[in-house]
């Protein structure tokens, strides 16, 4: 890295559509690797994960996460078989442009995994609209994508929320009392805050908020119609 001068992702030819394709490519050509050995199961070590964030919050405050949790696990279809060379947290500060190509970076995370676990967090953080998930999508399978990798998509992003979530508050453990709600602020306020200098980027305070904007995110998508057809079809389709 020290040989790598970095420019911001912003840079990249083509606009969002063209770094969306891009990182389609690279978790493709990440994928088509040799698998990388396997650590153990995603939703094992996310279920350890959740458990142990549960007792930072009030009483029954993830109660409904979990058995959202729960429902996931038993509708999506999980074969180890076809699982594939992951990086599991790819993330806008593991993805370095130097101007030519992308870099990834910080492999303590990576083993095998479900495919589509890296595509869901980068479609998180870089494909706001439905036109760079499908440029996304199409760059990374090579096809449009049909009804039941939306689906699939839309339930993994759960999963990885809940997971970022519990990175983050696993932080606050220590805390002497427990956290009494999970109110957040929008992405736009968090950045406004942090611009502002009201919240520091590496803060406890602002891992809780972000933290707490994953969890608000999952309970809005649980409660939705959609979410539940998304998960009819990972079951059914």
């Amino acid at each position: 890295m020290d040989f790598i001068t970095a420019r911001p992702l912003s840079a990249y030819p083509g606009g969002p559509l063209g770094l969306v394709s891009a990182l389609g490519r690279l978790a493709a050509q990440l994928q088509a690797t040799a698998p990388f050995p396997v650590l153990g199961d995603y939703r094992a070590f996310l279920g350890r994960m959740l458990g142990y964030i549960k007792g930072v919050f009030a009483p029954g405050l993830l109660d409904e996460h979990m058995e959202g949790f729960e429902r996931i696990r038993v509708a999506y279809p999980w074969d180890p078989s076809r699982h594939s060379s992951s990086h599991n947290d790819p993330n806008p500060r593991n993805i370095i442009f130097d101007g030519e190509k992308l870099w990834l970076i910080d492999w303590e995370t990576s083993y095998r995994n479900d495919s589509l676990t890296d595509i869901a967090i980068l479609v998180e953080n870089h494909a706001g609209t439905a036109e760079l998930e499908d440029g996304l999508l199409t760059s990374w399978s090579g096809r449009a994508p049909d009804r039941v990798m939306r689906a699939k998509l839309r339930v993994m992003r759960q999963l990885t929320r809940l997971y970022y979530a519990g990175l983050l508050v696993a932080f606050a453990a220590k805390s002497s009392d427990p956290i009494a709600d999970l109110a957040a602020p929008t992405p736009d306020e968090v950045r406004a805050r942090v611009a502002s200098g009201e919240l520091k980027p590496v803060a406890l305070e602002t891992r809780i908020v972000l933290g707490k904007m994953c969890l608000a995110a999952v309970l809005a998508e649980l409660r939705t119609v959609g979410f539940e057809e998304a998960l009819r079809v990972c079951r059914d389709g």
